[in-house]
């Protein structure tokens, strides 16, 4: 790798097989990064060794290797942890779940071969299977606990890679429908993008997964498989066809490719699809903005806008909180204001997709009586999912006239 500045990163973070890319500048594409330099051995595992009484941890194939060594000491099922709050106590020492994913950053972005990495990264794009709240927070905290400043680190899921990896391929790809065939061991899940070019910005669905089994007999696959095929494409017109997982082999799929590429449609073969959509997504957010016409409408969008009345400089205006539009793990805000003639607070919620406006009314109970405008208060709002906001609400007092109450209010509120 021969870029030293404005580096920009996709991480497959995954249980079986993580894989790291850059985006070359010259070529405008990403980059698989081997772990074994000469070799097109991608991916590796989510594993992480400690050897005993050392500051010396491994990750991959390596773990799995020095975990079999006397002193090793194997952490069981890394990507399980950190998907949640528990410590473990590796080697006399506690480990907190965002310092082992830390460790398993750290170890396996050496793969870059980059001396000064926080310096050198424009953006950098982490996408999973699935995101939870625990999981965004862990991730996040390794990051910036690495010295990623949060403006450089964004999140995404497997479905949303897609979308990415997609629309910067060429126009031709994706005029129509595009078909993704995913194979692990026998299952075959199948999903389909669409785009509705009636509204602006245009919507890209994804639909649900659907799933098909092949069967115990691999010479009855390619039968298998063209049945599914039928099954969940039927007559429709589509651009094009990925597949992608190690189970699928052309060798095999004589028949099923001939009917996957009638109709002159563009079959992709691959197991790098959603690296390096992550990699695209890191373009996006970070400098071209290629698809600012095109909205994903994932499972993870916040659908609601959330803001409130306020007045600035003398003037009544909403002040916008939450942005219908983005993931509910990238939707938070704070802000200070001073109440004027209230004790509650009043949100606005407006739907993305139009209807009635609703308000939500959050009461400040025991609120300290002081005069008018003279009641500082702190709002932090933040998404825990794509339906629900939490609402925390400090005093800051005023000043030395009026000192902090230290009151806290907190709430849930539905989107």
């Amino acid at each position: 790798m021969n870029e030293i500045r404005n580096i920009l990163i996709g991480f497959q973070l995954d249980p079986e097989k993580s894989q790291i890319c850059y985006y070359d500048r010259k070529n405008q594409e990403p980059i698989s990064i081997s772990t074994k330099v000469g070799s097109s051995l991608y991916d590796f595992p989510a594993s992480l060794c400690k050897i005993k009484g050392k500051e010396e941890w491994h990750f991959g194939r390596e773990a799995e290797y020095f975990g079999s060594q006397p002193g090793g000491i194997t952490v069981v099922k890394p990507y399980d942890l950190w998907q949640g709050t528990d410590c473990l106590m590796i080697d006399k020492r506690l480990y907190e779940p965002w310092e082992l994913l830390e460790i398993f950053f750290r170890e396996s972005l050496k793969l870059l071969g980059v001396h000064d990495l926080i310096r050198s990264v424009s953006s950098l794009m982490i996408t999973c299977r699935q995101l939870s709240q625990t999981f965004v927070n862990n991730i996040r905290q390794a990051l910036e606990h690495m010295g990623f400043s949060r403006d450089v680190c964004h999140i995404q899921d497997y479905d949303e890679s897609f979308f990415y990896y997609t629309l910067y391929q060429k126009p031709e790809v994706w005029m129509r429908k595009v078909a993704l065939f995913r194979f692990h061991d026998r299952m075959v899940t199948y999903q389909e993008l669409s785009i509705d070019r009636k509204t602006r910005p245009a919507k890209v669905y994804l639909s649900d997964p659907a799933d098909g089994l092949l069967s115990e007999i691999p010479e009855r696959w390619d039968q298998d498989f063209c049945r599914v095929i039928t099954k969940n494409m039927g007559e429709d017109v589509f651009s094009s066809v990925f597949l992608i997982g190690e189970e699928f082999h052309r060798d095999w799929a004589k028949q099923s490719i001939q009917l996957l590429g009638r109709s002159r449609k563009h079959v992709f073969y691959g197991n790098n699809l959603y690296v390096k959509g992550a990699c695209y997504g890191a373009k996006e957010k970070a400098e071209e903005k290629r698809l600012k016409e095109y909205l994903f409408m994932g499972k993870d969008l916040v659908s609601s806008n959330v803001g409130m009345e306020m007045i600035v400089q003398g003037m009544k205006v909403y002040y916008p909180l939450i942005a219908a539009g983005m993931n509910w793990y990238e939707a938070d805000q704070e802000c200070e204001f001073i109440l004027d003639d209230t004790e509650e607070l009043t949100f606005l919620l407006s739907p993305m997709e139009g209807g009635e406006r609703k308000t939500y009314v959050m009461p400040l109970d025991s609120l300290p009586d002081r005069p008018n405008r003279t009641t500082r208060l702190h709002l932090e709002i933040r998404c825990v999912s794509p339906r629900q906001c939490m609402i925390r609400v400090s005093d800051m007092g005023f000043g030395e006239l009026f000192p902090s109450s230290g009151l806290k209010w907190q709430e849930s509120m539905d989107l």
